[in-house]
């Protein structure tokens, strides 16, 4: 049996004023996502643990069934994701381009990233490759638009703080070591800072900076740096879960995930909105029939909708989602031998709060296929899936749940390979 899972990020909410009380997904017409509730198991998800607002990485990671090993940190994915190659030694960050503000002797963010034309975007970070380090050794990568991949090596370590501060009332801090870290830890906090501060009078004194100061526009005046992250050294889907994988999804992260899990990643040409998902559920569905058993895929411009902080188009993209859904979904619902698990993967409120990104509730979950109990479920939405037949769920029991549902778990303590793994061997 083949599974599909198809994670629409972010578009669990929380009740909206503007939305009568309701969640974008409670007031939006979602015919088909309801049909789905209607015919499979529902449940509740957290997927770290109730409360823990995980990012897109994070839930992604435990959903996977990963959550169990030490997380690498994104920006490894997202330079693997661009082709750039990393060797064992190295710690890698993300460097956006900001425009900032000073009052009273700190320094704020107005706009990160940058908004800045592609052309002038590959003149600075030209000239912040010309970086010369101190401490350790580094280089200087273009990811895409006003993202830069910092790579760090010669005794560098991950252990060490972000300086994007996240949201707009909070300062950019120095990064520092985390507490009770190694003297390595120490050297690359110096390095970064250094980097910062030299890439600060970098970014004042360039041509591009200047010609846009002169015509009253924005300046890439900084540079802020996070997601501390090391080369991943992990299973394989196949190795862990015993599916082979294919992917698709956004931008380098969803590229440098299916990579390094040994998911085949498909390039789908398809603009990022909310029919985009369409094609990318075709692409998959080719695949699966060419061999691959598992899919992920994912969309996540409910969660780019929520940050707009507009309910109402937050709910509207949620039903040009759920009519993407109609045709693929549709036909593979009716294929006995695959098993389909929708999710929101992680919540995102479109409040328009300045405190919150994503928040820690639980998100609706539905699992459909020939195995499955089908409960009462009528609506898919995050009450109504709350009171469904799976209950309440953590990211890492969703694997397991697959691997039995498709007839793949390994019997009680049978041991018939030399692996201690959760599946049971096909061949």
């Amino acid at each position: 049996m083949k599974v599909v899972l198809i994670a629409l990020e972010g578009i669990a909410d929380r009740p909206q004023e503007a939305l009568g009380g309701k969640t974008p997904l409670q007031s939006a017409d979602v015919p088909h996502l309801d049909a789905l509730a209607k015919g499979g198991a529902c449940g509740q998800l957290y997927a770290v643990a109730p409360g823990v607002c995980p990012s897109a990485d994070t839930a992604l990671w435990h959903l996977l069934g990963y959550g169990a090993l030490p997380y690498p940190g994104r920006a490894a994915f997202e330079a693997i994701g661009a082709g750039i190659s990393l060797n064992d030694d190295d710690v890698v960050f993300l460097v956006s381009l900001a425009s900032t503000r000073l009052e009273h002797g700190e320094r704020y963010v107005q706009a990160a990233p940058a908004h800045l034309p592609a052309d002038q975007v590959l003149d600075i970070v030209e000239s912040l490759s010309n970086y010369k380090p101190e401490f350790l050794y580094a280089r200087v990568h273009h990811l895409d638009g006003p993202f830069m991949a910092l790579v760090l090596s010669g005794d560098a370590s991950a252990l060490v703080t972000d300086s994007d501060p996240l949201f707009y009332t909070l300062p950019i801090r120095e990064i520092v070591q985390l507490e009770g870290s190694p003297d390595a830890a120490r050297n690359t906090a110096r390095e970064l800072n250094r980097f910062t501060s030299w890439a600060h009078k970098v970014l004042f004194e360039h041509p591009v900076n200047r010609a846009r100061d002169a015509e009253g526009m924005t300046v890439a005046d900084h540079v802020i740096i996070k997601w501390p992250s090391v080369k991943p050294h992990i299973p394989t889907l196949e190795e862990r879960w015993g599916f082979k994988g294919v992917s698709s999804g956004p931008g380098f992260f969803s590229r440098g995930l299916a990579i390094a899990t040994g998911m085949e990643a498909l390039d789908v040409k398809t603009h990022e909105a909310p029919d985009g998902l369409g094609p990318r559920l075709e692409s998959v569905k080719e695949e699966m029939y060419a061999g691959r058993d598992f899919a992920l895929v994912r969309s996540v411009v409910a969660d780019e909708a929520s940050h707009a902080g507009r309910p109402r188009r937050k709910a509207k993209t949620v039903e040009e989602l759920d009519s993407a859904l109609e045709t693929v979904v549709g036909s593979l619902a009716a294929d006995p031998d695959t098993l389909i698990v929708v999710t929101a993967a992680y919540t995102t409120p479109s409040g328009g709060s300045d405190e919150v990104l994503h928040s820690g509730e639980s998100v609706p979950l539905v699992i459909c296929g020939s195995n499955v109990r089908v409960d009462s479920v009528a609506a898919f939405d995050e009450v109504s899936c709350a009171r469904g037949a799976l209950g309440t769920l953590l990211g890492r029991d969703v694997m397991p749940l697959v691997l039995s549902l498709t007839d793949r778990a390994r019997f009680g303590t049978s041991r018939t390979v030399p692996a201690d793994s959760l599946f049971r061997p096909t061949s």
